[in-house]
């Protein structure tokens, strides 16, 4: 009887011992992997965003949407308010460097700048300077930034972000001139210096849901 209680103890020790070999995850793989998916329940999928700069996204100021398919790729859209050059829209992606998107991203996009039907200026022209008056023509631009977030707040699913990058126009003529003498082409440089597209540089806040 002792033998066979004795027998017994070991057979159940070497199960139990090699249960726990079998229910342990590789250090390189599963581990991490599970690591990161417990990380990944704490992130939010969707970001309302804030911002302002030039030649932003939001444009002076605006808002929009960041809304995350996987952890570290997202889809955003929005809407700028405040802008030289009318109402803009923007639409892009971007991919994280880190899960629940933190850190740096790099993406790119494209906006649509409505323009301005009448706008009235003091330009220089054939006849020297004067008020005229031209209609700014709506522009497409493209674009390709590079993102850094910093987490912020309770449970830091809001963040705080720098966007950097270059935007190019895809539209050749920038304005109609509705009145006055005929601007020089020194005043029409000038015109598309402001025009959107060049130096990205912006900042905002993202809300997270």
């Amino acid at each position: 009887m002792r033998k066979v209680l004795l027998s017994a103890i070991f057979i159940f020790t070497c199960i139990g011992s090699f249960a726990q070999e079998d229910s342990r995850e590789p250090a390189n793989y599963d581990g991490a992997q599970r690591t990161n998916k417990q990380a990944e329940r704490g992130c939010s999928k969707l970001y309302l965003d804030l911002g302002t700069g030039i030649n932003a996204n939001t444009s002076l100021l605006g808002g929009g949407v960041d809304y995350h398919i996987t952890s570290d790729i997202s889809l955003n859209a929005g809407i700028g308010l405040a802008s030289s050059w009318g109402t803009k829209f923007y639409f892009g992606g971007k991919g994280y460097l880190k899960p629940c998107h933190k850190g740096w991203a790099f993406g790119a996009g494209a906006t649509y700048s409505s323009g301005i039907s009448n706008f009235a200026t003091k330009l220089e022209t054939i006849q020297g300077q004067e008020l005229v008056e031209l209609e700014l023509l709506p522009q497409a631009n493209i674009f390709a930034s590079a993102y850094k977030y910093w987490g912020l707040g309770k449970g830091r699913k809001s963040r705080f972000f720098l966007q950097l990058g270059i935007s190019k126009s895809v539209t050749q003529k920038k304005f109609n001139q509705l009145s006055g003498s005929p601007v020089t082409s020194n005043s029409a440089s000038v015109v598309k210096i402001l025009s959107p597209g060049g130096l990205i540089v912006g900042l905002g806040f993202c809300f997270g849901t």
